[in-house]
């Protein structure tokens, strides 16, 4: 499946309370922008002793890359890695990598380590800049404190494609189901970092969820920060602080046990008070991915006609992102409105002053009329996967700096 950007998690805490990792963000330059539809990013976490459940602080990047360290082997090789919805593996540059990337990233060193396990099977990547390729190993691993032991982690040895020399990440960290997790091994299958802590009973709920802040945008006043802090992975339960009202669960679509992504159904989907998808297809509406791992919003090159032509021109120097429509997404017979502050992503050009763009692309993703909910859904919307009851919730987040961020 070819993305964009994303956010990924990994692990828990103790069985008797949950985990919170404080993930963190960066601001993108204009081009950067642009280049966003044929990028992938990744993002990453951090570990934070407040609070009952573990937590990993992500470090956001412009509003499309969210960011934290995880750290692998003993003594502890640290890494920084997107927290992935929309993948299942977890992969860092190897010290062996013969790639322009692995030169300006951290990278695992086998030798340095002495719970490095062989695992033997090959690991080949595909993404839209590439193919990563390297190996299987079996690592212990560590998020939010939580210790995982032998853990699949890939060593990448190649990495092509100049996103990867450019981004501010190492690796990634996949969230998704077994099915997607690589390669394909039926007899022995490969366990995504959240199913080895399921595993293990290393968290006190099978469940997760994010919390995605929004930055501060480049301005040519120049206060804006490179990088914002506040993001946060709770692993093992949900973070009440975080959010508004009740929690709207989804329950995922019985083609989602074939597809092997966190997928919902939406019943609709209007821009102002036009319907742009009825999305009337039986049992699957509109099927969408709910990714924290791609920056931006993905509708079918079918359905997207319309939708760019009813929201209109995204002007570049962000003059008219107060007054463009809110998109509204219908999931579980409840409207989830997305403002122009969500869906405009601002960059920052030449002269640092504020650069707009439309953060919703037309693309084929593989599957026939499959959608992605990426980050821009996800900074106003609270998300909780539940592997338990198969399931996504969410819930209005407390984004007190949303509007501030993209409407100043």
């Amino acid at each position: 499946m070819t993305r964009f950007f994303g956010l990924a998690l990994l692990l828990a805490a103790a069985v008797a309370s949950p985990v919170h990792v404080p993930l963190r963000n960066k601001h993108k330059t204009a081009d950067q922008l642009r280049m966003m539809s044929a990028k992938w990013a990744a993002k990453a976490l951090l570990t934070d002793s407040n609070g009952a459940l573990p937590v990993v602080n992500i470090t956001d990047f412009q509003d499309s890359e969210y960011y934290g360290p995880v750290s692998v082997g003993t003594p502890e090789q640290v890494f920084t890695v997107i927290y992935d919805t929309g993948s299942s593996n977890l992969w860092v540059p190897s010290a062996e990598c013969i790639s322009k990337a692995c030169k300006t990233h951290h990278k695992y060193d086998k030798s340095k380590s002495s719970t490095f396990q062989p695992d033997g099977r090959k690991l080949i990547l595909p993404y839209g800049s590439g193919v990563c390729f390297g190996t299987l190993i079996k690592e212990t691993v560590k998020i939010g404190g939580v210790e995982l032991t032998n853990a699949s982690v890939g060593s990448i040895v190649i990495e092509p494609g100049q996103v990867w020399v450019e981004s501010p990440f190492d690796g990634i960290l996949g969230l998704g189901y077994p099915q997607i997790a690589m390669p394909v091994d039926k007899v022995h299958p490969v366990l995504p970092p959240f199913d080895q802590a399921m595993k293990e009973k290393k968290v006190a709920k099978n469940q997760f969820a994010f919390f995605l802040n929004t930055c501060n945008p480049p301005s040519s006043h120049g206060n804006a920060s490179d990088e914002c802090a506040g993001s946060q992975l709770t692993l093992g339960g949900v973070d009440t602080t975080k959010f508004s009202g009740d929690i709207t669960w989804v329950p995922e679509p019985l083609i989602q046990k074939v597809l092997g992504y966190w997928l919902v159904k939406s019943t609709g989907i209007k821009i102002g008070n036009d319907t742009v998808a009825p999305c009337a297809t039986p049992f699957i509406g509109c099927p969408m991915v709910v990714d924290t791992g791609t920056s931006i919003i993905v509708v079918p090159p079918t359905e997207f006609k319309k939708v760019n032509q009813t929201i209109g021109a995204v002007n570049a120097d962000c003059s008219n992102v107060k007054s463009l429509p809110t998109i509204s997404f219908t999931l579980a017979g409840k409207e989830f409105p997305l403002e122009p502050e969500f869906y405009v992503l601002r960059g920052a050009d030449s002269n640092g002053a504020s650069s707009c763009q439309l953060g919703i692309t037309g693309q084929s993703v593989g599957v026939p009329g499959l959608y992605i909910l990426g980050d821009p859904f996800l900074r106003k919307y609270y998300s909780v996967y539940d592997r338990d009851e198969n399931k996504v919730g969410f819930a209005l987040a407390n984004q007190a700096k949303a509007e501030a961020s993209i409407l100043v």
